[in-house]
């Protein structure tokens, strides 16, 4: 045969356009892409009538919590939920225990992650204050980027300015990214402490005692950073549109940043956060309706550069540690399932956002910052055959007990969205047929970057 795969009658998205054409996959790679292929060639034939065909989805911004934390989610569940929303490749984040800021637990990650995955991932290393030695081995081992803190967290230690500065200074050698989580401390647990000690510790109070200020100073300060040592930064979850045009700014400088938002900036706000209660919580926190629709705006501008689901589970029992006082809530919200056909639904079918441009911010933009792109991120002869297929008009409502993630719950119970995952493929091999998972665990692939960046 000459396809392992035939995907017929779909509209493949291109990076030149969207047209009506046949997709044949052969050994894991497109092969070709022709108005009419003999379906007689073919192994195995989808048809995807009025569905669109789609680069597989790359989500940057994961937690999975594996190892140390598997009570909640481990690379199984989590690549699992990932695959039923049009996921192909997650890039991890390293908020685990151990932290994975040495090549030892680096390696001993990732080879939790090649036993239980079933599509494919990269993985983040993590920057702490004296691993610049660590940190040249794991680059040696193929870590995707670094990320780490300005704020406290109680799995990875936060940095200094002068910490930061240097280890800027480090990776602007090394062609890779370093992803901060930009808010204030000094002014977090200022405003924090304000607010506990007047007994506002409601889920509606929690926005006030991380104030808006303290991401766009925290955002305006790293850039300053980056671009003074070169460093390639990313601003993780941005949730202010004055932070996005602090970002465009300094590109404009010629500084290399790179900024994200996330499924819940760009749908919750801070009038939801009473009846949504500690499921709301995460960091930065929920702003104002009207930042919302700024953040929107910054998205047709074109001025930010992806979308991620930051998705970061914990047990119930674990979210209602605040259930008397908020600011004790673990911090973060679960999407990775639902993160690109709620952007798809809110952005492409509500909005009238392009399906090139949901495109690029789904899987094409990030795929070339992290040096995974050509083979990830298109639909291209030669390219992987990572696919998503999505009907643009089936509508479904979020049922949390029917998530593939390990802990049922979501901040998105009962919502309706337009735009349904039919089919995840990964290197040419259906992972999800639209309702069950059919591949077997370990079927994932672990990603280490290609040597040169395609701009």
């Amino acid at each position: 045969m000459k396809y392992d795969l035939l995907i017929k009658h779909g509209r493949v998205v291109t990076e030149k356009g969207a047209v009506h054409a046949d997709l044949g996959i052969k050994n894991g790679k497109i092969v070709s892409i022709c108005s009419a292929i003999d379906g007689k060639e073919a192994k195995k034939i989808i048809d995807a009538t009025g569905q669109y065909v789609l680069p597989g989805f790359i989500d940057p911004h994961v937690h999975l919590n594996d190892p140390g934390m598997t009570n909640s989610e481990d690379f199984y569940t989590g690549t699992c939920a990932a695959a039923a929303g049009g996921v192909t490749t997650v890039l991890e984040h390293p908020l685990t225990f151990p932290l994975p800021d040495n090549l030892k637990d680096f390696n001993n990650k990732k080879e939790i992650g090649e036993s239980k995955a079933v599509i494919h991932f990269g993985l983040f290393g993590a920057c702490s204050a004296e691993n610049e030695k660590e940190m040249e081995k794991m680059i040696e081992t193929g870590a995707i980027a670094f990320k780490t803190f300005l704020t406290y967290s109680p799995e990875i230690p936060m940095l200094n300015d002068g910490q930061i500065v240097d280890r800027m200074a480090f990776l602007s050698k090394h062609d890779i990214v370093l992803a901060i989580h930009c808010e204030n401390n000094d002014i977090v647990e200022f405003y924090s402490k304000k607010m506990q000690d007047a007994g506002h510790v409601q889920p509606e109070d929690y926005p006030q005692g991380r104030p808006e200020i303290s991401e766009l100073e925290a955002v305006s300060r790293m850039c300053l950073f980056a671009h003074k040592t070169g460093c390639k930064m990313n601003v993780a979850h941005c949730t202010l549109e004055e932070a996005v045009q602090v970002v465009h700014h300094y590109k404009q400088l010629g500084a290399d940043i790179s900024v994200e938002t996330c499924p819940h900036y760009l749908i919750l706000h801070q009038d939801m956060m009473k009846e949504l209660g500690v499921f709301s919580i995460c960091n930065p926190p929920l702003r104002t309706e009207e930042e919302v629709e700024k953040l929107w705006n910054c998205i047709f501008d074109g001025k930010i550069d992806w979308i991620c689901s930051d998705h970061a589970t914990y047990t119930v029992e674990e979210k209602m540690a605040g259930k008397d006082n908020a600011f004790k809530a673990p911090a973060g919200v679960t999407s990775v399932e639902t993160c690109f056909p709620l952007f798809f639904s809110e952005g492409v079918v509500k909005r009238g956002l392009s399906i090139e441009d949901f495109t690029a911010l789904s899987s094409t933009n990030a795929a070339k910052r992290y040096r995974l792109y050509p083979q990830k991120g298109r639909i291209a002869e030669g390219a992987d055959a990572d696919v998503t297929i999505l009907d643009p008009k089936i509508q479904w409502v979020i049922d949390d007990q029917k998530l593939k993630q390990m802990i049922k719950w979501s901040p998105y119970n009962g919502r309706q969205v337009t735009g349904k995952v039919m089919k995840t493929i990964v290197g040419g091999v259906e992972v999800y047929d639209g309702e069950n998972i059919v591949a077997a665990r370990g079927t994932g692939r672990y990603l280490t970057p290609v040597e040169e960046e395609v701009k």
